[in-house]
């Protein structure tokens, strides 16, 4: 049996467990950032909130699979333990880049909104 099912099937339920849930809660959490940014507009802060949270899980779901296909042979169970800690690693690091990314640009937009008034 060839090692590499094995360990998809271990990865494959652990990176969407995480990105489910961290883009649960940036979902849920973000929401007041924008409500403040778009002045208490609940329709368009609903429909860039689901438009963001789309993108967010397309995103990393293509990631998570690219990966799959870059990953070498795995023969021990080191070798295992090593690609999934290293694949869910980069994926988590890509994952606040992208969050401290997005952080940037509200405070900007904030901050921009505040100079204006």
């Amino acid at each position: 049996m060839n090692n590499n099912i094995v360990v998809y099937s271990i990865y494959l339920p652990l990176v969407s467990f995480i990105m489910i849930k961290i883009g649960w809660l940036f979902y849920k959490h973000g929401e007041i950032f924008l409500l403040y940014i778009f002045n208490h507009n609940t329709n368009l802060v609903k429909s860039i909130n689901t438009i963001l949270l789309v993108g967010y899980y397309l995103v990393n779901l293509g990631y998570a699979i690219i990966t799959i296909a870059y990953w070498e042979s795995i023969e021990t169970l080191n070798d295992a333990v090593s690609s999934i800690t290293h694949t869910l690693g980069k994926i988590i690091i890509i994952l606040a880049l992208l969050h401290y990314n997005n952080v940037f640009w509200l405070t900007f937009i904030t901050k921009s909104k505040i100079l204006k008034q």
